[in-house]
């Protein structure tokens, strides 16, 4: 009887066996299905075989497009010196007005104030051509006597006024201020005329060199022919 019940146990304990092998037999079966459903050929494949994948590199001018063209001047500024450019371009005179020459000029000498032993006269230069020019500074003078024969001159520049551009359009006139003594000075004759009396004056207009005739009857002009004049002016 007690062998009975020794093998009635013998039994129940291989079923708690089979059941505890059960288990791990089932995920080691579980396993070696998955490892072959993931290579069709039943082996799993190695990343060390596999082909390194190659991305194709951009070449220097597809990776950076090329930088735009700047200028460091400023857009206001550059407008302002083509604003600037143009409007000298406007300003400047398209005809260039060239200076008068002998040939289209004529000239007289009128009288100024005179007192206390001093002398004016205004000697001045008309344009008688047809097209405008321009006179500028000081000009020559010879005083001659009634024989033609030159007499003594000498001209002193004075700055009131100093040289100016003068404009002359066809008529008009410009004028040299004269200034002299009638005043005999040491080593002049002061019985009679302290020097000859000049009959006509050659006077040579500014930057020329052929003189014009004018007529001269103001008289003698003492301290040797010293005769101040100004610039022509307007």
């Amino acid at each position: 009887m007690f062998s009975q019940r020794l093998d009635a146990r013998k039994p129940g304990r291989t079923n708690r066996a089979s059941l505890r092998i059960g288990p791990l037999a089932a995920a080691a079966l579980g396993t070696v299905l998955l490892g072959a459903c993931g290579s069709p050929t039943g082996q799993v494949a190695s990343t060390a075989d596999a082909p390194a994948s190659t991305i194709p590199q951009p070449t220097p001018s597809e990776a950076q497009p090329a930088p735009a063209e700047t200028s460091d001047a400023d857009p206001s500024t550059a407008a302002q010196s083509r604003s600037d450019a143009s409007g000298q371009a406007a300003a400047e005179p398209r005809d260039q007005v060239e200076r008068c020459h002998t040939s289209q000029l004529s000239g007289a000498v009128g009288h100024g104030d005179s007192g206390a032993g001093q002398r004016y006269a205004e000697l001045t230069l008309t344009n008688t051509s047809g097209e405008a020019c321009t006179l500028y500074g000081y000009g020559g003078m010879q005083l001659l006597g009634a024989d033609g024969q030159q007499l003594p001159t000498q001209l002193e520049r004075t700055p009131n006024p100093g040289p100016q551009v003068v404009r002359l359009a066809p008529g008009e006139s410009a004028s040299s201020t004269l200034h002299w003594t009638a005043v005999p000075h040491e080593g002049e004759s002061e019985q009679g005329p302290c020097q000859p009396e000049p009959a006509r004056a050659l006077v040579t207009p500014p930057d020329e060199e052929d003189p014009l005739t004018v007529r001269w009857d103001l008289g003698s002009v003492c301290g040797f022919g010293s005769i101040d004049n100004s610039a022509y002016h307007a």
